[in-house]
């Protein structure tokens, strides 16, 4: 009797219809709101109309003032004493809720220009205030003061500025109520003072660093400060907001006073000049290892509107960023890698969506073209050209989001010798043009539809078209939130495909949370030109429940218990998941960190794409568990460590992490990250035999041990706010080898087959790969928004046709190799007009 694919139709519409229901009876809980106020921005009276609770309407009035002061962090200046004192803050952890452990006291002033802020902190020990240098926007363990600004009054977005008691500053952009943007940078000046009472602080920020309307009325923005005392792990808010609320941003209070303002006129010009030096191992496409070269540029920055930015780069370089992590992937998706260039990072969270329509490092990718024909290339190029960039982000005075992004690269060529010797020359990436297009309006109270549509045009090649429409309703303080997106794509006459997901989330609450979600992906979806989408095919139901405590139990502060059960199934009935798992986080009361996870499979699942187009390929029933800890990061020595193991693939594996970061002086920083993971009797896919027609017969497996080890370093000496040295560097060791080849019996089972089988059509699969990535990076910046960079960066690879791993050995063959070595030496100079 013929053995069928077990097909499980049934469970999932069951499960679905589930989920589906229970959304709905959820949904019905919520308590009914009335359709909030109109978008836009608010004024001093419908900002009282809204509704509240007894703390919404915390405020604080601004005082206007005929020019600015010196930003020295000393409030010495005869305005500061005009200027409304507010303090009564509240502490936010430890102790929730109760009167700061150290006063605080907050004043706001404003002329034509900017915006400055006051702020005096008190502290019994002002001796143990931690003042630990750092560059600009890094994050280091210390005491801070927090200042966040609404000036939309959207109750969604807000500018973060910091200043560590050491003076070094910090911003970041919140979006979606909760969420955070460290990429966003904006030129603002900051002072501190340690006294013999405390510490005080200063910030001026000039109003062409913020997005505001200016309409009918004197403005109102949403306001909040917030001030950490390190050796107390103490978070102190000027308005408390709860820990069980689902929102953060529409939580604020009031900025009141701003009479008269104007947008100012904003424009920011940056030019910048580069010099490379190359040296890499000779190479008959490189017969000297020496390359020169030099690069002018610049990014603009022009207020459109109050609300508008207009983003500009030209001949872009990103030559100062930190290298990307080495990854082995041996699964069958596309390794994700963050993005870190500054352009395509400040600005575009507006494009993030649940389906990832805009995957920023398509622009800029290797070229795609290889050729059949070619022996060994000539000085082809690593990635793309981008010949320019330009953006349009912001917010309109009527709720209305806007990012609209255009980038052009060059066509590429390389010259390459053919196998017969002969040089040629051929295009490996036709010039492109990408387009990024977003809006989202502002419904109801805190939500929120967007639309969103990108393409991708190259000459001789089909349109990628992709685009979709989504939502983010929030009810109750946003404490319960119905979000989802239906998204298509067309990269293809006779290729079309959609998708869409429906969630429901109950993201406040002091207890209980969790999330239901449905998920289809039609078979023809790709997202892939421009975004990411790791596959297609597929009808998903997945549910998070989450009991969360607050309050000191024995030695427990606080916990986190998930539970997350889930199926998925491709459309043609082949189960993918079918399992789920549970994973708490506790906080100890002496501020260490300790958890667990543990996952289960239900029954035997597939893999559709493992064997590359062939029949699905069966995953034994695996099960997974894992331990790990945090010290606490406030002192000169912390650390996290990790161990895990478990089931996979019909083998084992044990993986085992440790970070340990130091602090040994006040400006110096290093971290060391090791991490090895071993596996074996794992069996995977090697490849596809075919007959003397070239039809495919069998596809063949191997049981695959592998051992990685790799460590990510890095190092930081700050010598001034403005004047730092990094160091980044990874060294990786990975040795993959195969036995006991066998081939697959669909549905479920293998069969033995001798090695010779698979020797006589494939090459050998075993492999030793090691590498060494490592980057120097001084970083002055020499006057506001203008830097010097000097950079060294180093590149190893070594790779053998073995599968064994010796460390000593290893290590000694990666560096007899020759590095390419880089320098780099890269000036701008900032203008504002």
């Amino acid at each position: 009797m013929e053995e069928k694919m077990p097909s499980t139709n049934l469970p999932v519409r069951f499960f679905l219809a589930l989920v589906l229901s229970s959304l709905l009876f959820l949904i019905a809980l919520i308590p009914h709101e009335a359709v909030a106020a109109k978008s836009g921005q608010e004024t001093e009276e419908t900002a009282e109309a809204q509704p509240t609770d007894i703390d919404t309407l915390k405020s604080i009035t601004a005082v206007r003032i005929k020019s600015g002061t010196k930003i020295d962090g000393v409030l010495d200046e005869p305005f500061w004493q005009e200027a409304q004192r507010s303090g009564d803050f509240t502490q936010y952890q430890p102790n929730e809720g109760e009167p700061a452990s150290e006063s605080t006291f907050v004043r706001v002033a404003y002329d034509n220009e900017a915006l400055y802020v006051g702020v005096e902190m008190y502290d019994s020990e002002p001796d143990k205030i931690i003042n630990r240098l750092t560059r600009r926007d890094r994050w280091v363990e210390g005491d801070i003061v927090h200042l966040m600004l609404d000036s939309h009054h959207d109750h969604q977005t807000a500018y973060c500025f910091s200043l560590f008691a050491s003076g070094t500053q910090r911003d970041v952009y919140y979006y979606n109520d909760n969420w955070s943007d460290d990429s966003w940078d904006a030129v603002w000046e900051g002072g501190t003072q340690i006294t013999d009472w405390g510490w005080s602080a200063e910030f001026k920020i000039p109003f062409h660093c913020l997005r505001f309307s200016c309409g009918n009325g004197d403005p109102v923005w949403g306001f909040y400060l917030s001030r950490a005392i390190s050796r107390k792990n103490e978070l102190d808010r000027w308005k408390h907001i709860p820990d069980s609320a689902g929102g953060f941003v529409s939580q604020f209070g009031h900025l009141k006073g701003l009479k008269g303002l104007r947008p100012p006129e904003r424009l920011e010009l940056r030019p910048y000049a580069v010099s490379y030096a190359e040296g890499e191992p000779k190479s008959p496409g490189n017969l000297d290892g020496r390359d020169y070269m030099g690069k002018l540029g610049f990014d603009a920055k022009y207020g459109l509107t109050s609300g508008l930015t207009l983003d500009a780069t030209i001949n872009p370089d990103f030559g100062q960023v930190e290298a990307d992590e080495t990854i082995l992937n041996l699964s069958t998706f596309e390794t994700w890698y963050p993005e870190k260039r500054p352009f395509f990072m400040e600005g575009n969270k507006i494009f993030e969506t649940y389906y990832t329509l805009f995957y920023s490092r398509r622009i800029g990718a290797a070229p795609s073209v290889w050729f059949d024909d070619a022996d060994y290339y000539i000085d082809r190029p690593a990635a793309t050209t981008i010949l320019g960039a330009a953006k349009i982000s912001g917010k309109t005075s009527g709720g209305t989001s806007v990012g609209i992004l255009e980038s052009v690269t060059q066509r590429e060529e390389t010259d390459y010798v053919d196998e017969d010797g002969v040089r040629r020359n051929g295009v490996i990436e036709p010039q492109a043009n990408f387009l990024i297009a977003r809006v989202k309006q502002d419904i109801l109270k805190n939500s929120e539809i967007g639309f969103m549509a990108t393409s991708v045009s190259q000459k001789n090649r089909n349109p990628q078209l992709a685009g979709g429409a989504d939502w983010n309703l929030r009810f109750k303080n946003a404490d319960y939130k119905v979000t989802g997106q239906v998204v298509g794509s067309k990269t293809a006459p006779d290729k079309d495909g959609w998708g869409g997901v429906l969630l429901f989330e109950k993201s406040g609450g002091e207890n209980f949370r969790g999330s239901v979600k449905a998920e289809y992906r039609d078979r023809g979806l790709d997202l892939n030109r421009l975004g990411y989408l790791n596959r297609a095919d597929l009808i998903e139901g997945w549910g998070w429940f989450q009991y969360r405590t607050t309050g000191k139990r024995w030695i427990i502060s606080k916990s986190w218990n998930n539970v997350n059960l889930g199926i998925t199934d491709n459309l043609s009935g082949v189960r993918l998941t079918r399992g789920g798992n549970f994973n708490n986080s506790i906080e100890l009361t002496n501020f260490w960190y300790v958890g667990m996870y543990a996952w289960t499979d239900f029954e035997m699942t597939y893999s559709d794409l493992e064997t590359r187009g062939g029949p699905p390929a069966p995953i034994p029933i695996g099960r997974n568990w894992g331990f790990w800890m945090d010290t606490d990061s406030r002192k000169w020595l912390s650390l996290h460590a990790e161990v895990s193991g478990g089931d996979t693939w019909d083998g084992r594996y044990n993986s085992y992490h440790l970070w340990l970061q130091f602090q040994p002086r006040s400006n110096v920083e290093l971290s060391i990250g090791p991490n090895y993971r071993t596996h074996w009797g794992v069996t995977r896919w090697l490849t596809s035999l075919e007959d003397t027609e070239g039809n495919r017969t069998d596809d063949i497996f191997g049981e695959q041990t592998l051992h990685r080890l790799d460590a990510t370093i890095r190092g930081t000496v700050t010598f001034t706010k403005n004047l730092t040295l990094q160091v980044y560097a990874q060294p990786f060791f990975a040795a993959v080898d195969y036995e006991n080849f066998k081939k697959l019996v669909p549905p479920s089972s293998f069969e033995y087959v001798d090695s010779s089988v698979y020797d006589e059509q494939a090459e050998e699969p075993d492999y030793n790969w090691t590498s060494f990535n490592s980057n120097v990076i001084l970083r002055w910046e020499y006057r506001p928004g203008s830097t010097l960079y000097l950079v060294w960066t180093q590149a190893r690879e070594a790779y053998r046709s073995i599968g064994d791993f010796t460390f000593d050995r290893d290590l000694d063959h990666l560096f007899d190799t020759t590095p390419k070595n880089t320098f780099l030496v890269k000036l701008s100079y900032w203008w504002s007009l």
